[in-house]
């Protein structure tokens, strides 16, 4: 009867994961947004995810090794690391008082050890200068892009024309970085001046 009530207790660990988990998960939401830079290539992990926006979801425990690369056409590539991460306090009480197992009296820490391997305690720290927080699962990095080069007489920065971006997201299409569909939406933006 103990080997099955210790059985139970395993399935349940692996079938309910524990406070912190549930309540954040182990990954949360990124929407990454290259300012004034609409035709931005951003990519996360050697992947395309986006261009000028992205969305990406992110392992908690990383949240200080995010690493993000800009480029545009005729410009320098740039990283962006953002490499702080914070405690998430509330979710560790919770995952304590909440999620502690008995068996024959002792007590058993089985959401700790959930929470600890997923690596959901963590969060980003908004502290660090672009990662603003939307909510528990949803973070915002705001990107500066400053690998454009090209200056205007008086010495502000220029925006591509119309032209280049649609001759770069053509090309992001051509080479299969981009769907149709988002080869679309993003042509009705320029289109629409909303860059």
């Amino acid at each position: 009867m103990r080997i099955l009530s210790i059985i139970g207790y395993l399935a349940a660990i692996c079938v309910f994961s524990s406070c912190a988990t549930i309540v954040g998960g182990s990954n949360y939401n990124a929407k990454v947004m290259v300012r004034d830079h609409r035709g931005a290539k951003i990519e996360y992990q050697g992947q395309t995810i986006g261009i000028g926006e992205a969305s990406v979801r992110i392992p908690r425990k990383n949240a200080d090794k995010v690493v993000f690369k800009i480029s545009e056409e005729g410009c320098e590539t740039q990283t962006m690391s953002f490499k702080k991460r914070t405690f998430r306090g509330w979710s560790f009480v919770g995952t304590l008082f909440g999620w502690t197992g008995i068996i024959n009296g002792i007590p058993i820490p089985w959401g700790i050890i959930v929470d600890g391997a997923t690596g959901a305690w963590w969060k980003p720290d908004i502290s660090e200068k672009g990662v603003l927080k939307i909510d528990h699962n949803h973070f915002l990095y705001n990107i500066d892009y400053e690998g454009c080069a090209m200056k205007s007489k008086n010495n502000q920065i220029e925006k591509p024309t119309i032209a280049e971006l649609l001759r770069e997201l053509k090309k992001l299409l051509d080479e299969g970085i981009i769907t149709q569909k988002e080869y679309d939406a993003e042509k009705k933006k320029i289109l629409n001046r909303e860059y």
